[in-house]
């Protein structure tokens, strides 16, 4: 995917979740979310955090997104963009 497209992914997609302070944390949420088979418990274990807290950031990036993570297209598109970022600021943990 070029720069442009991932501008475009990143805008369309994240943009008012990037727009947050805490961004870097909700980006990590949704990919250990995606990364650990759309599972809770696991992606909790992931990142090192309680499951509570999962659960908090993803009503978080609900509210803010206005879109349901447990719908899989929205979850895929945010997941997407949330990797576009990650190679747009270097590739970090890629």
């Amino acid at each position: 995917m070029g720069q442009p497209a991932r501008t475009r992914l990143l805008e369309l997609t994240a943009a008012k979740l990037r727009a947050q302070p805490d961004w870097p944390a909700l980006r990590d949420t949704i990919t250990a979310w995606c990364e650990n088979g759309f599972n809770l418990v696991r992606a909790s274990a992931a990142l090192h955090i309680h499951r509570n807290t999962v659960v908090y950031r993803m009503n978080k990036i609900e509210q803010i997104t206005g879109r349901p993570l447990r719908e899989h297209r929205t979850t895929m598109a945010l997941y997407l963009a949330c990797l576009a970022d990650q190679l747009a600021r270097g590739g970090e943990e890629l």
